[in-house]
């Protein structure tokens, strides 16, 4: 994939907006959009068959129609709709330093970042920035773009 096409899909930070739940041209949009159009009629089918199962089938698809709702263009957008971390910086910032990415930065890795995230997630924008400087964002992306957005969180 060409750098412009994988900057759409991957934050400054080297957070990954390609599989964020709120990310309008993400994974998780993207199947959930999917999902909806095979499951066309299942509501039907367990009200007529399976009647005590109707409840948990709505809220599934309740849960399906918010995610393929997809409410951010990106964290490189404008237009993000407050998704991204409260007071996040790095978009402005390496545009000030005239880079993609916090690993590409000659001042990285920065103090001012441990303030901005929480651990796990600072830990994995260590991490996927020291994978950029020393390997590229083509490395970068072809290594994690399969992987979970929050994943982190998960003990």
């Amino acid at each position: 994939m060409e750098r412009n096409e994988i900057k759409k899909k991957v934050a400054p930070c080297s957070l990954m907006c390609h599989t964020c739940s709120a990310y309008c041209n993400g994974v998780i949009c993207e199947y959930s959009k999917i999902l909806l159009k095979y499951l066309d009629g299942m509501k039907e089918f367990y009200e007529k068959h399976i009647p005590d199962t109707v409840e948990n089938y709505r809220n599934f698809e309740e849960v399906l129609h918010m995610y393929s709702a997809g409410r951010c263009s990106g964290c490189r957008s404008t237009e993000h709709n407050r998704c991204s971390i409260k007071g996040c910086f790095l978009l402005e910032c390496t545009k000030n330093h005239d880079i993609d990415f916090c690993g590409e930065c000659d001042e990285f890795p920065c103090k001012k970042t441990e303030e901005l995230f929480e651990e796990q997630v600072y830990m994995q924008w260590l991490k996927g920035n020291q994978q950029i400087r020393e390997h590229g964002i083509e490395f970068f992306w072809e290594n994690n773009s399969g992987n979970p957005h929050y994943k982190s969180y998960k003990k």
